[in-house]
Formats: structure tokens, C-alpha cells, sequence
């Protein structure tokens, strides 16, 4: 389990009620805090979050995730390990990578990626998250070949569309380890370069540590960026 933290659009009490029930349904849900007065919603859960998100928004309510982290956290423990690919992925795929570091030795991964073409595709963290000349400056795989960075294989709907559900990887790969690295999503599962896409791992903000509701790049809602 982990804690995922979403800015939602919520007006009034029936709303909060309406969005925890919601989330309360997904089987793997434990917890929901719902708060008007941040306008957002901290959910324990084992669902992936993209299957959380739609959930609040089949609701009724506008949601985005901003923050990630352990569960449980004591009041002396202020880190909260989370990584994001970037939604521009290449000229047509797109979508979300997550690694979160939910304790020392437990790593989940998770995406949500669409425009895709149909069939496996495999996800590797790789050494650098130098973009310059794609695939050919991100170095090889992190821990070589079957390495820690190996974080498995999606495979896409006709619709290009693919989610990989929170799936525990090997305790070698720390979070903390590949900020700056990047990860590639390659054009089939056997790891051929050919028409992979890569993007750089960045981290991503802990469970309270992000409650603008603006974005300082150029003023957007959150939920609207």
C-alpha cells in the first residue's frame, strides 16, 4: 500500500462524501481523507492511479495527483520518494511511469501510457537522463541486462493504450538511486531500440508537500494543467 494525494475540485461537504465514496468502492482501497479546506483527497491504496483518478472523475469531479509516498510515515520522517516520466514521451506515445519507494527495501512501478502501437512493450530504467540524442546518450540499461533497471513489459490494446498495475521490483533499485536517469519505453518487448521513446526520471512531490492550486509556470488550475 501507499499513499496517493490528489488536488479535486470539491465545494461543499456532499462533494467530499461523494468522492470518498468512490474511492471507497476500488477494491484495493483501505483509506480516504477528503479535505474542503485543501481541496484534497489522500488515498491508502493498492490501486494504480490512474485507476484511482478516474474514479474520483466518474464522480463527477476534476482530479490530479500531487503527491505520493508511504502509507504510514512518522512524524520525524520527512521522505517521500516518487518519479515521474514525463507526459510527452514522443512524437505520439505519452503517459506516466511511476517508481515509488514505499520503504527501504520495497520499490512498486506503475504507468499509464497511451499512443502506443498494439503488442508488448518493455520499460527499462536507464544509467543517464541525457535526452540530447534519445536513446543513443541514456547509456545501457541500469544494472545491466536483467539488472535491477529491468522493470518489466505492458502491452498495448488496439488503441495504443497500457497500464501496468503497482508491481513490486527487485530491492537493488532504490528510488533515490535514479533521479536524473531516465526510462525508455521500447517498441516491442525484446529490446530492440527501434522507435523506443525515453524520458528523464524526476522527483515528484510527498503526501502534503504540494497544495498550490495554481501552477507557477503560467497560472493553469492544477486540475486543468
Amino acid at each position: 500500500e501507499r499513499a496517493l494525494e490528489f488536488m479535486v475540485e470539491m465545494r461543499c461537504g456532499g462533494c467530499a462524501a461523494k468522492v470518498t465514496t468512490a474511492c471507497e468502492a476500488l477494491a484495493g482501497t483501505t483509506r480516504v481523507d477528503a479535505s474542503l479546506g485543501t481541496n484534497t483527497v489522500t488515498v491508502i491504496t493498492r490501486d494504480a492511479e490512474r485507476t484511482v483518478r478516474e474514479a474520483i472523475e466518474s464522480a463527477g469531479y476534476k482530479a490530479r495527483l500531487i503527491g505520493q509516498g508511504r502509507a504510514e510515515r512518522s512524524a520525524e520522517d520527512d521522505d517521500d520518494f516518487g518519479e515521474a516520466l514525463a507526459e510527452a514521451l514522443g512524437t505520439d506515445a505519452r503517459g506516466t511511469v511511476r517508481l515509488v519507494q514505499v520503504s527501504e527495501e520495497t520499490i512498486l512501478a506503475e504507468a499509464a501510457l497511451d499512443g502506443l502501437s498494439p503488442g508488448a512493450h518493455a520499460i527499462r530504467v536507464h544509467e543517464y537522463g541525457d535526452l540530447t540524442r534519445g536513446m543513443d546518450s541514456i547509456g545501457d540499461v541500469y544494472g545491466g541486462e536483467g539488472g535491477a533497471g529491468m522493470i518489466g513489459i505492458v502491452v498495448a490494446d488496439e488503441n495504443g493504450s497500457a497500464t501496468m498495475p503497482s508491481t513490486m521490483l527487485s530491492s537493488e533499485l532504490k528510488a533515490w538511486d535514479v533521479i536524473g536517469r531516465s526510462v525508455a519505453v521500447y517498441a516491442a518487448a525484446d529490446g530492440d531500440t527501434t522507435g523506443a521513446v525515453c524520458a528523464v526520471l524526476a522527483r515528484s512531490a510527498g503526501v502534503g508537500a504540494n497544495h498550490k492550486k495554481l501552477c507557477q509556470c503560467d497560472g493553469t488550475i492544477i486540475w486543468e494543467a
